[in-house]
């Protein structure tokens, strides 16, 4: 497997991989159904909010679960076909409240001060500078505003996570990086912001049908299965890598969330 550097830029952008796969990530259970990924909802209840930013929400599956705690919810995406998506799952089930826009992580069209609750789940490992989009983020909030992130994370030992990107990048060739736990805190921090909770989970993942919607098929899938199947002792036990009967092969990545306020 060839590993691509850390500061390579990926071959393919964000934008381009997840317009082409928007209709997948639409129906993936895994995004989709309670308790498969953090329910930022939950973590931000509590209070109202006026305008809440939700940044990478592909289908808006994240500013659907915040829109009955806020006033407004602008759902942004650098895939125009991802915001097809989520207007279309708006009219389906007459949620209202939540409108996209086409608009970059680390250029919010909004001005200084103007938002109350920004969030992203499951997006910032695509992003090319999180801490810029970090700082952005501290920009548009207002001083009592809220910003909520989960995202995979990568283990602290670098030869394990060295692996888990290559397996990442393989898959999808718009990754980044999963930062580890200790550089999301220390990056909240440079910009700006003061923790006031976190917790750890894990999701849980199925190999072929993650390949399949990052629109992997043929040799390429098969060089992935093999690539799970001969993983290193260390990465077998951190991801618990495990093949079953009907030839697919479970594991899963750590989930960090991270709730912070401008410090």
């Amino acid at each position: 497997m060839a590993v691509r550097p850390d500061d390579t830029p990926p071959p393919r952008s964000a934008g381009e991989q997840f317009g082409r796969m928007a209709s997948r990530y639409r129906t993936s259970r895994t995004h989709a159904v309670a308790g498969r990924l953090v329910d930022i909802g939950a973590l931000v209840a509590g209070r109202r909010y006026g305008t809440a930013v939700d940044v990478g929400t592909g289908p808006g599956f994240t500013a659907f679960a915040v829109a009955h705690l806020c006033d407004r919810v602008v759902a942004t995406d650098v895939a125009g076909p991802m915001l097809a998506q989520l207007l279309e799952l708006r009219d389906e089930n007459s949620l209202r409240g939540v409108e996209p826009v086409l608009a970059a992580a680390g250029a919010l069209p909004f001005a200084d001060g103007s938002v109350d609750l920004v969030t992203c789940r499951t997006a910032a490992h695509h992003f090319a500078d999180v801490p810029g989009w970090l700082a952005e983020s501290h920009r548009v909030l207002a001083p009592d505003g809220v910003l909520a992130i989960a995202d995979t994370i990568a283990p602290a030992d670098p030869q394990t996570a060295a692996w888990m990107h290559g397996i990442e990048r393989e898959r999808d060739p718009s990754h980044v990086r999963n930062l580890p736990a200790a550089e999301w805190r220390a990056a909240l921090g440079s910009a700006g912001f003061r923790i006031v909770n976190e917790a750890f989970s894990e999701v849980s993942l199925q190999f072929p049908d993650w390949a399949e919607r990052a629109g992997m098929e043929g040799d390429a899938m098969e060089a992935l299965r093999g690539e799970l199947l001969g993983a290193p002792g260390d990465a077998k036990g951190a991801f618990g890598i495990e093949p079953q009967r009907d030839g697919s092969i479970d594991f899963h990545w750590d989930v960090l969330a991270l709730v912070a306020t401008k410090a």
